[in-house]
């Protein structure tokens, strides 16, 4: 009846194979293979939780590999980096031979940042068998640290293999040069050329393409290209200003009608997270390079914990992780243990030793509820040229299903949200002077020496000549800056918007 009920989940019958799966138990509690079907029917219909006691009371019947990979990857689904990296200790990957478990734990540890150990798992796999989706997270996983030769010849395998793999394709437009990039703007045509193409391969081949075109300096062609895969995305997914104007209307509410903390929920006084914020491609990766540099200082990456948290406290229901109802819930949510569980989780960051930098972007979102969960972590909130941060973000191709980022559909979008952005930072940074840092990025590349050891004596920081040289930081870099803040600090992108003239004009009214 086992085999049955697999037969039935790999077949996609679901209600079947969770009947007798249910009946298997009933006859015999256990059956552990029972209670592993039923974990992956729950991870399958994205009941995380449930699927994570379900495989944890198989290993208590039954402790093997198979069942500890797949608890780890339901934690890194559920954004829990520290339980995902307390199970992954307990696995001897020489012991995991299993390529579909090599695979799943790669992607599991790369999720959660650990690139070095996922690409010891995934070159294991690929001596199995050379798949292109383990050959794209090889070589994702080695862009990330910094091993571009590898990711190149990886990610040239994977298309040799799958021609039309987009998001390979799109890895790749990051690490062509000359004659190789002439090449691949010919087959990204070619590609583009057919018109079977979903939306989200549209969009990640014709961000590769217009990477292309402006490694060519054809500044026009690249927005066009943009330009005209972003329409049809938003065919399908158009922004809602009005979305996000409740955003931040609902923050200035928080800090018009302060609560005064009881003391029970005066938050954790806690100095090891400092917070990283700002809008994307602000220049916030480079901040985090240069503290995570400094000897007492580990990079956390952009760390969802403190968001998920907030969902969580606020018992908002919603598919979105961030709404009205958290701001709303914000005055029956206890701070101080939110702190504690955020810390908690990652505790895990530099083994517990020192400070840690948590630099997810959207943070700047959280900046009230961070303060009354810690009411003396060191905030830094970068800003940069509006018109070179509006034209970093159109060109990026960010998270397609993910609905925050929907205002990089158009300039004019960009520079509105932008707007809304920069009026909500002042506001904040004028009423927390003592532990907010407002750090302006052209300064910093001017003149590092002085702004660095600004930032530093900000966060309570003895100077160190090291942080000036970040491209000596040799650790992984899980975002859209991972090639830039390998080079020495410089300033190159300043001004970079220009190239987009005359596309940028109905937008420099704006700013000029």
């Amino acid at each position: 009846m086992q085999k049955q009920a697999f037969s039935a989940f790999t077949q996609g019958d679901i209600k079947t194979a969770h009947s007798l799966s249910v009946e298997v138990i009933s006859h015999d509690p256990n059956a552990d293979e029972s209670y592993f079907l039923l974990a992956l029917i729950n991870v399958q219909i994205h009941q995380y939780v449930k699927a994570g006691e379900l495989f944890k009371h198989a290993i208590k019947i039954n402790d093997c590999i198979r069942y500890r990979v797949e608890l780890a990857k339901v934690y890194s689904l559920q954004g829990i980096s520290d339980a995902v990296i307390a199970i992954v200790n307990t696995i001897d990957i020489h012991q995991v031979k299993s390529f579909s478990q090599l695979n799943t734990l790669g992607v599991t540890l790369s999720i959660v940042g650990l690139h070095s150990q996922a690409l010891a798992c995934f070159e294991r796999a690929i001596d199995q068998k050379p798949a292109p989706e383990t050959l794209y997270n090889y070589a994702v996983s080695a862009k990330f640290c910094g091993q571009y030769k590898q990711a190149t010849k990886a990610l040239n395998q994977a298309i040799a293999l799958k021609p039309g793999y987009h998001q390979a394709h799109f890895a790749l437009a990051d690490l062509t040069e000359g004659t190789a990039s002439q090449a691949h703007i010919v087959t990204l045509q070619n590609l583009l050329s057919s018109e079977k193409l979903s939306t989200e391969q549209t969009m990640h081949l014709s961000h590769a393409l217009a990477k292309e075109f402006e490694k060519q300096k054809e500044y026009g062609l690249a927005y066009q290209t943009l330009l005209q895969a972003k329409q049809q995305k938003k065919v399908h997914s158009p922004y809602q200003r009005s979305a996000d104007s409740q955003l931040f209307e609902g923050l200035k509410a928080v800090l018009e009608k302060p609560v005064t903390p009881s003391n029970s929920n005066l938050g954790n006084n806690s100095e090891r997270p400092i917070f990283v914020v700002g809008m994307p491609r602000s220049g916030t990766t480079l901040v985090e390079r240069i503290l995570s540099t400094h000897s007492q200082v580990t990079s956390g990456g952009e760390l969802e914990d403190f968001s998920l948290l907030m969902k969580h406290a606020s018992q908002s229901a919603s598919h979105s992780v961030l709404d009205a109802k958290v701001f709303s819930a914000h005055n029956n949510i206890d701070f101080a243990t939110l702190a504690k569980a955020y810390l908690t989780r990652t505790a895990h960051i530099g083994k517990g030793q020192g400070k840690f930098v948590d630099k997810l972007p959207f943070n700047f979102f959280y900046l009230p509820f961070i303060r009354k969960a810690f009411p003396k972590a060191r905030i830094i909130c970068l800003m940069r040229n509006p018109l070179d941060t509006c034209v970093g973000n159109f060109k990026q191709l960010f998270s397609i299903n993910n609905p925050h980022y929907n205002y990089t559909q158009s300039l004019e979008d960009c520079a509105w949200f932008y707007q809304q952005f920069e009026a909500w930072v002042s506001t904040w940074s004028n009423q927390d002077t003592q532990y907010t840092h407002m750090l302006h990025y052209e300064e910093l590349v001017a003149n590092p020496e002085l702004h660095i050891g600004q930032l530093l004596e900000f966060c309570n920081l003895p100077w160190e000549p090291e942080c000036l040289n970040i491209q000596s930081n040799t650790s992984p870099v899980s975002t859209a800056s991972k090639m830039q803040v390998r080079e020495p600090i410089n300033q190159k992108s300043v001004g970079r918007w220009t190239n987009f003239r005359p596309y940028t004009s109905q937008i420099e009214t704006i700013f000029l």
